[in-house]
C-alpha cells in the first residue's frame, strides 16, 4: 500500500474515504490553515475575489411587474 500523505484523495467522495483518509485529509487541511495563518494569504498567492457592488432597489408593490420599480 502506498504512503497515505503522498496518496492524492482529491477524486474520492466523504463517503468512499476510510478513516484514515479523513484524518489525513484534516490534517492537510490544518497545516494549510497554519501556513496561511503564519505567512498571510498575500505572500501565498491567495488573493481575494472581487466584489461586485450589489444594485438595491426599493419594492413596490403597487407598482405592478411592468414598472422599474416593481416587483
Amino acid at each position: 500500500m502506498d504512503d497515505l500523505e503522498e496518496r492524492d484523495l482529491s477524486g474520492k467522495r466523504d463517503e468512499e474515504l476510510t478513516k484514515e483518509e479523513k484524518q489525513e485529509l484534516a490534517r492537510r487541511f490544518d497545516e494549510f490553515s497554519r501556513l496561511v495563518h503564519e505567512k498571510g494569504r498575500e505572500t501565498l498567492g491567495i488573493e481575494d475575489k472581487p466584489r461586485e457592488k450589489k444594485r438595491i432597489r426599493k419594492w413596490n408593490p403597487a407598482a405592478g411587474p411592468g414598472h422599474p420599480s416593481g416587483g
